[in-house]
């Protein structure tokens, strides 16, 4: 499905999850049309090649340590010809370490071609979304409803359901997989067995036993 520009017109289309948004706000204020679907990649196409994944610094950290920001730079990858994910504001809360965090940058960009922008807010954010789709647009481009999902191994759903687990992170879930030889195993573990696991903690060891032997409130 192809969407129509109006003359003269900057045309954007945005998950229907944005649209209490600020930016959307913005990004009208600036003179965009924006237009609303659930989108399975992205949160803002501005053209047929170019799809735009907003986060703010603190979904920025969480989807680190979920593994959730490799999922989405892989989709992005497999759908547009470019991608770009914007970070919005500067909230670091020392969750992890400048290090991972540079490290996480250089992931997006060197293996999944993916380009990461820093704005300072929500206004900043709409300005580069707003002036990147009228560069696109001028060029004749117009924007193209598109995108799915890469459907998740076995191997992507067990590290998935590892970081759901207290203080584990998504270096830390390989750790277990090359200590555990798969989830029933580790399950089965007892709390000096999951204690060993180098980084987690004590307190996050005993919550994690907990989790997997404390029998089901009636």
């Amino acid at each position: 499905m192809q969407s129509t520009l109006k003359t003269n017109n900057v045309f954007i289309l945005a998950d229907d999850r944005e649209s209490k948004s600020n930016v959307c706000f913005y990004l009208k204020e600036f003179g965009a049309n924006v237009s609303f679907k659930r989108l399975e990649v992205g949160d803002f196409l501005v053209s047929d090649s170019i799809c735009i994944e907003r986060k703010s610094s603190n979904d920025f950290i969480n989807s680190i340590i979920d593994g959730r920001l490799f999922e989405q730079a892989e989709n992005i990858k497999n759908n547009f010809k470019k991608g770009i994910i914007m970070i919005e504001g500067n909230n670091a809360d020392g969750r992890i370490t400048e290090n991972a965090l540079k490290a996480s940058i250089a992931t997006v960009i060197v293996n999944y071609d993916v380009d990461v922008l820093r704005t300072e807010n929500e206004k900043e954010t709409a300005r580069m979304i707003y002036y990147i789709a009228k560069k696109e647009q001028e060029q004749g481009k117009s924007v193209v409803i598109k995108g799915k999902r890469k459907g998740k191994q076995i191997d992507e759903l067990q590290l998935q359901l590892l970081c759901s687990l207290p203080g584990i992170s998504n270096g830390l879930s390989k750790k277990i997989t090359e200590k555990f030889s798969n989830i029933k195993e580790f399950v089965n573990a007892d709390q000096d067995e999951i204690r060993k696991i180098k980084g987690l903690g004590k307190t996050n060891a005993k919550k994690i036993y907990e989790i997997f032997n404390q029998e089901w409130k009636k």
